[in-house]
């Protein structure tokens, strides 16, 4: 049967030349809708289905246009710390764009929109020439790919009929139905170890890890695909050794030594975008060191795994 390319979701963002997401240049596809609220999410704009005004105060200069153009009115000029800026009430605030088009300062911008397969596919295989001589090809990330299973599934079953080979990044947090669906259409399956104690896994997150784990078991040993491993080390959350030591035994143990693990350290892009979305987060979060993260890769590779930081 071959893909429905008439299916759609809300994508955020078609990537080109990541060199990150898998072996090769890929392009890599991110959806919005996810089902997990991670204490250090790094994409929270990818966080709802719909897509969202992001705002960057400091490109604001009180213009006033926005302010105009909003038919919700929901925008009005105030004071924020010793400036004037435009205020946005997120709860009459509908995202409809309005304001997007009359800020000359870009200090504006709506993430997220609504794509068919067709459309995403069309725009992957621009890069096909680049993709197939590096080794690459496409990507699917989020958000969570499994979150909107219609789309994801076509749109994977889509670059297998381009010959792309694909790769998806994944919480792996779904029903055995949808991961049924989804890894068949698979090469690479990289999947996200955000704690090994699912106390912590949901006071983290806001789900617990036992789905995860046995998916990821299943779609290793029943499905047979190629798994990566990302551990992101948070600092204060979950890189410390004691779960760094557990998620290489379990990797070893319940999955095999072909399983690279690539070691993510905490960064603070996703610090500015919650700002912009009017969100707050922790940021008391400090970034990992060098030596620390060569300590945690060294600890990897003691079980007998093969590790790298970043990936």
């Amino acid at each position: 049967m071959p893909a429905d390319r008439s299916v759609s979701t809300t994508v955020f963002n078609v990537q080109t030349y990541c060199i990150h997401d898998g072996p090769g240049i890929r392009v890599t596809v991110f959806v919005k809708g996810c089902p997990l609220r991670c204490a250090w999410c790094a994409n929270p704009e990818s966080n709802e289905s719909y897509p969202q005004l992001l705002f960057y105060k400091d490109k604001c200069t009180a213009c006033g246009r926005c302010v105009a153009a909003c038919p919700k009115q929901a925008i009005s000029i105030g004071q924020v710390g010793d400036k004037m800026k435009a205020i946005t009430d997120r709860e009459k605030c509908v995202n409809c764009g309005a304001c997007t088009s009359v800020c000359v300062n870009e200090a504006r911008e709506i993430a997220g929109e609504t794509m068919t397969v067709d459309e995403v596919i069309k725009k992957v295989l621009k890069d096909k020439l680049f993709l197939d001589a590096s080794g690459g090809g496409m990507t699917l990330s989020g958000g969570e790919m499994l979150f909107c299973p219609d789309f994801s599934e076509n749109l994977l079953m889509a670059a297998k009929e381009e010959g792309l080979h694909t790769a998806v990044e994944s919480s792996v947090f779904a029903s055995r139905q949808v991961i049924d669906r989804i890894y068949p259409h698979v090469d690479l399956a990289m999947c996200d170890f955000k704690h090994m104690d699912s106390h912590k896994h949901k006071l983290y997150t806001g789900v617990p890890n036992e789905p995860i784990l046995d998916n990821i078991k299943h779609i290793y040993h029943d499905l047979k695909k190629e798994i990566w491993a990302r551990v992101p080390c948070i600092t204060g959350y979950n890189d410390d050794k004691v779960n760094i030591a557990a998620t290489a035994k379990f990797i070893r143990d319940e999955l095999g030594t072909d399983v690279k693990v690539c070691l993510l350290p905490y960064h603070r892009l996703g610090e500015s975008k919650n700002e912009s979305l009017g969100h707050e987060m922790d940021l008391s979060i400090d970034i990992p060191t060098d030596a620390y993260m060569q300590e945690l890769k060294a600890l990897v590779e003691s079980y007998g795994l093969k590790a790298q930081v970043g990936g």
